[in-house]
């Protein structure tokens, strides 16, 4: 039950649901892999707001959900459905089919205004006695995602989800699908469930995770991960065209989870249309793969339609919205036991969730001698040494403890110094850690040239297309192994100094062409004419440009109150320029107590005082 509580966490750390633009994805395998080899259809804005469709994910539905606190986050009640039915009616909206969705896609048809998909996950008994008398009361069409194995007998899984007895049977579903208003899907065979993830014992979810085999202390190869993927997402199709007569052609993925990769293997599978959950930003460098919003809480109709319209307008500006930064350094955590080494996470995860900052940024590589080459790292990978496999507990606890996003940090000069291809150590490192939220590279001072000054030489022109080409390909790299369902954005990190930041502006317009961000980290009480400097040339900058910068700035050891005041004071000047996403580098874990004290306030995005909580006054984190 722990492990089955930690997945669903991590479903609900996704968040609600989104709004979706209609992307590529064609009638069967072949065209897609055709459109695959070829260009995507491009469409512009206009088209892109006729065919856009939410599409909503439901999961039990029962008389008796609380309307607060019910022991099944995702149920909701008969009556607040029925009413939300009643709601879509009054409202306008237009439920639409799988087949709607084809069409559009094709241009052979426009969806209509306000089209919505309502979604029905894990084959729960009440998708028949509650859900089908209210589809036809009101002739709305829906779809079914449904885990084969489980309706087959695969009862450990489904008894944790439902209980004994909660799940449709065949006959059940071929009533419905004979009706013209339920359509069936794969919520897969037998992945609706977590793996071996890690050494520590982490389970994780099986479409996307390489499994560890823990007697033979070795991760699944790709070639063993690829046949496991396609051969349970055939058994699924299969068995869901032979049992319902018809050619089911969608696979919805269970907790969301699915990455560019694995849309590969599923049309492999003979399955073209995915759907995953999340966060609508991701489609954005998704060819296939639509995404749903996540229904929780039992919420009431106008609950419902406040999520809608916040994802509608929160996908047409994803780099609004807020973060606070922490930086840190895995090395902090090498242990020797895993005792020891879940003591130090624990307390670095109560520290940051007492902090309330929502962003962890980890550096995963490690100079024993500080000679500025990268000698191992703290992750699986074909390139260096692992120092230890740390990267991947942290990031899950991360995410389903305390629900921060975690970006991974890896240096430039990994490339530039020590020739190794930084494209193929991001493969690695996403292949184990596909719940990343992005990629941090850190070009330190190379790009020094640049930000000191507006008329760059040829050199440092060709410096700079050399480190934007380096994090292009390890970019592509990322999105192809990350999770669909985040947000997986990529940040270009600069170490400013001195007292000339001239030519940041051109480069924030070279470079935020191809970065999602930029990260500029600098120390203001060893170089305060830095600060001074950035503020002048921040004030260069549009709105956009600056809601994509992240400033971060140094921790210092043994840091003054003058020093923490001025640090407050800096915050504070951040904040007046519009500067939305901030943090602090080089976070250490005795230094907890003293960030709570001096930048609560600056860091922190808890909107309310009431939940404030201070562990060090209450014996907790140190």
């Amino acid at each position: 039950m722990k492990n089955k509580m930690k997945l669903k966490l991590f479903k609900q750390s996704l968040a609600l649901g989104l709004l979706l633009p209609l992307s590529s994805f064609c009638l069967n395998a072949a065209d897609i892999h055709a459109q695959d080899a070829g260009a995507a259809l491009s469409v512009n804005e206009d088209e892109l707001r006729q065919n856009q469709f939410v599409t909503l994910t439901f999961h039990d539905v029962r008389d008796d959900v609380a309307k607060r606190g019910d022991r099944d986050v995702y149920a909701i009640s008969t009556q607040n459905l029925g009413q939300f039915f009643a709601w879509i009616k009054r409202e306008g909206w237009q439920p639409i089919r799988l087949n709607d969705v084809m069409q559009a896609r094709l241009k052979q048809q426009k969806l209509p205004e306000k089209a919505l998909m309502l979604t029905f996950d894990d084959g729960a008994l009440s998708s028949h006695s509650k859900v089908f008398p209210l589809l036809k009361e009101y002739n709305y069409p829906a779809v079914f995602a449904i885990p084969t194995s489980w309706i087959n007998g695969n009862t450990k899984d489904a008894f944790e989800a439902y209980g004994a007895g909660n799940l449709m049977t065949w006959d059940q579903m071929r009533e419905m699908q004979k009706s013209g208003l339920a359509e069936f899907v794969s919520h897969s065979d037998n992945m609706h469930r977590g793996i071996l993830a890690n050494p520590q014992q982490n389970m994780e979810p099986a479409a996307i995770t390489r499994q560890y085999f823990a007697a033979e202390k070795r991760y699944e190869n790709d070639t063993e991960f690829e046949q496991r993927i396609v051969a349970d997402l055939k058994k699924s199709k299969q068995e869901l065209d032979r049992q319902l007569g018809i050619n089911s052609l969608a696979i919805f993925w269970p907790y969301g989870a699915v990455t560019p990769e694995i849309e590969g293997y599923a049309r492999q599978a003979g399955l073209p249309m995915s759907f995953s959950l999340g966060n609508v930003v991701s489609l954005a460098d998704s060819a296939h793969t639509y995404q749903r919003a996540l229904i929780m809480d039992n919420p009431m109709p106008e609950q419902i339609h406040q999520n809608m319209d916040d994802f509608i307008n929160e996908a047409r500006a994803p780099y609004k919205q807020r973060k606070s930064f922490l930086g840190f350094n895995l090395a902090q955590l090498q242990s020797q036991s895993t005792a020891e080494f879940d003591q130090k996470l624990g307390q670095l995860l109560d520290q940051v969730s007492a902090l309330k900052s929502n962003t962890l940024l980890l550096q995963t590589a490690i100079d024993h001698d500080g000679d500025g080459k990268i000698d191992a790292l703290f992750f699986p990978n074909s390139k260096l040494p692992m120092q230890q496999d740390l990267l991947n507990r942290t990031v899950w606890q991360a995410r389903t403890r305390i629900s921060n996003r975690v970006y991974a940090e890896l240096p430039i000069n990994l490339e530039l110094q020590q020739g190794i291809n930084l494209a193929d150590l991001t493969a690695d490192l996403m292949k184990n850690n596909s719940s990343l939220e992005g990629l941090v590279l850190d070009a330190g001072h190379a790009l020094d040239c640049a930000v000191s000054q507006t008329q760059w030489s040829e050199a440092c022109m060709q410096q700079v297309k050399r480190i934007i080409a380096i994090k292009e390909r390890s970019k592509a790299q990322a999105h192809h192994y990350s999770n669909i369902s985040n947000d997986n954005q990529t940040a270009l990190k600069l170490n400013l100094k001195g007292d000339d930041l001239s030519g940041l502006q051109p480069l924030v317009k070279q470079a935020l062409s191809t970065s999602d961000f930029l990260y500029l980290s600098m120390n203001p009480v060893q170089q305060p004419e830095t600060f001074k400097a950035f503020v002048k040339a921040v004030h260069m900058l549009d709105a956009e440009q600056k809601q994509r910068l992240i400033v971060s700035l140094d921790l210092n050891p043994n840091m003054s109150s003058k020093d923490w005041k001025r640090y407050q004071k800096n915050y504070q000047t951040l904040r007046s320029a519009s500067i939305q996403k901030i943090g602090i580098n080089n976070y250490q874990l005795n230094d907890g107590e003293r960030v709570q004290c001096n930048l609560y306030q600056n860091l922190s995005l808890n909107g309310s005082p009431l939940t404030y909580r201070d562990p060090y006054l209450q014996g907790g984190a140190k």
